[in-house]
């Protein structure tokens, strides 16, 4: 389906050139977002602003690629070790079950979070084996540039260390003008942008919102949201 919801075709004028988009994009963030677009089951809507999300996702993970290549001896913040190992397990389950699209966004998820946090070398290598199936072009390249022998589709899976499963959540109050109007369970690993995401997105909060302009956002990791408008 093209971005209106309508079906392609010629007579339509609508259709769109994969050999167009993968000059664009690439072929691994072309597979990747009609992965990532919808379940398995359902049709793809075709949004070239909704692929250029994936390119970037893309993006990231290459420059992470470079941010290990100059550091090799980083070791991998504390915070992020268990959120790596939680990807791991959801990632491998959802691709077990054809789920390819939630798979794909906890992988975001997890890029997202390498942002302000360092990363080992060794793992990283786990985050770009389960990676592969969806873009391989991207992560064989980068694993040869890690100085790896033979191809990254015949290295093993990454093991899951149960003992980093273990639920790690928080509650975080939420409040609008100094008000308590929500209280979210999140991970204790969740991200700034992740927790105002959410907040903003709530029921509860939305109809403090309305008609009103934010001001601004003051985030306290673990502990509070706090929303002020006008």
């Amino acid at each position: 389906l093209d971005k209106y919801g309508k079906k392609m075709s010629k007579s339509k004028g609508n259709v769109i050139n994969p050999d167009d988009m993968v000059g664009k994009f690439g072929a691994d963030s072309v597979r990747t977002y009609m992965m990532f677009a919808s379940p398995l089951e359902d049709e793809v809507v075709w949004n070239e602003e909704n692929i250029v999300g994936v390119y970037r996702f893309m993006e990231k993970v290459w420059d992470e690629a470079e941010k290990v290549l100059k550091n090799k001896e980083a070791s991998t913040d504390e915070g992020l070790i268990s959120g790596l190992h939680m990807t791991i397990k959801k990632v491998g389950a959802d691709i077990e079950g054809l789920k390819y699209n939630t798979a794909i966004s906890e992988m975001m998820k997890f890029a997202n979070s390498l942002k302000k946090a360092s990363i080992s070398k060794n793992d990283f290598e786990k985050f770009l084996k389960i990676l592969s199936p969806f873009a391989p072009h991207l992560t064989e390249e980068i694993w040869e540039k890690l100085g790896n022998d033979g191809s990254i589709t015949t290295s093993p899976w990454p093991t899951v260390d149960e003992k980093y499963l273990k639920k790690r959540e928080v509650e975080m109050v939420v409040q609008v003008n100094g008000k308590v109007r929500d209280r979210l369970t999140v991970s204790v690993d969740v991200t700034e942008d992740e927790i105002k995401e959410t907040a903003l997105e709530s029921e509860k909060v939305k109809i403090y919102l309305e008609g009103k302009e934010i001001k601004k956002i003051i985030f306290i990791p673990g502990k509070l949201i706090s929303i002020v408008v006008a």
